[in-house]
């Protein structure tokens, strides 16, 4: 009997099969020197934090678990974890991301934590696929040159965007598209209209070559990508805001979510499997703005069923 499996069955017999085998599965390479540094020092923290984490919230059903890992990427690149954030990239890939949505929710993590960041853990998702023989699944599969903008029409966009809210909204939409061209300001429209004008107009008034960048690359670029798709992006983005603390933002990517598929209840799955990451307290007051949402939204019955 090999040395691990008499690991794992020590660690079976003492903290129970079910956190174990899932923390197996999720993370083969390392998950067994992570319970053994813990049970060295305290085991009864140890079995607190299996119970927890791997027997507890891992184990969940109301979050695909490509879905949860892809977040988990996001966050861990949020807060700096760049060995964690290593070691969940195989995970994510063995429950079925690809190669380039991996890397996709990385560089999206741009428009909250800069580009310096994003590059280096774009870097290190490059050496962690190398590892594994799957850039290539990358570099033979990028977008043209410029992106998505030859599929795109404005006269089909429009079709797709929200009611505007009052005679007001829509002499700003044409005033903005008029302005600032119609790539940026369309998505923007599309995916965020619930969110208002009020930092646009600020911007439109105090520094509009800015607002012109901002519309370009964030609306008419990034979120335009379509590698992953927009309820996944906007899950993400919920946790990355959970992440950072950025409470604004965090609301706008709920309705945002919910608007673009996802339900309620995946919302709040992104919201508890945050607790493990990064701490309770942010966590509870983002449950409390989730039911509020969705009371708003007429929802509330998704969520507490």
């Amino acid at each position: 009997m090999s040395n691990d499996v008499k690991r794992i069955e020590r660690f079976k017999q003492k903290y129970g099969a079910k956190a174990i085998e899932n923390g197996m599965r999720l993370r083969p390479s390392d998950f067994l020197d992570e319970v053994e540094w813990r049970d060295r020092i305290d085991q009864h923290y140890t079995r607190a934090w299996l119970d927890f984490t791997y027997g507890g919230i891992f184990t969940r059903k109301g979050l695909d678990e490509r879905t949860r890992l892809l977040v988990s990427i996001a966050q861990f690149l949020s807060i700096n974890e760049f060995e964690e954030l290593e070691r969940q990239i195989p995970s994510a890939l063995a429950a079925g991301a690809k190669p380039r949505e991996v890397l996709e929710v990385i560089l999206q993590a741009t428009v909250y934590i800069g580009y310096l960041r994003a590059g280096r853990g774009a870097r290190l998702c490059i050496k962690v696929l190398e590892g594994l023989g799957r850039l290539d699944e990358i570099t033979s599969d990028q977008l043209p040159l410029d992106g998505r903008a030859a599929t795109r029409s404005l006269q089909e966009e429009r079709k797709r965007w929200p009611a505007a809210k009052s005679a007001e909204e829509t002499a700003l939409r044409e005033q903005l598209i008029e302005k600032y061209g119609w790539h940026g300001v369309s998505t923007r429209i599309r995916t965020q209209s619930h969110q208002g004008y009020d930092s646009i107009k600020c911007y439109d008034r105090t520094d509009p070559q800015y607002l012109k960048l901002w519309f370009d690359f964030i609306y008419g670029e990034l979120y335009t990508r379509g590698i992953v798709d927009d309820r996944t992006r906007l899950l993400v983005m919920v946790g990355i805001c959970l992440a950072v603390n950025e409470p604004i933002q965090m609301e706008n990517h709920m309705r945002g979510a919910l608007l673009f598929g996802a339900t309620p209840r995946e919302v709040m799955e992104v919201i508890v499997n945050s607790t493990a990451y990064v701490g309770m307290p942010t966590t509870i007051l983002t449950c409390r703005v989730l039911e509020r949402i969705a009371k708003e939204e007429n929802r509330l019955g998704e969520l507490t069923q």
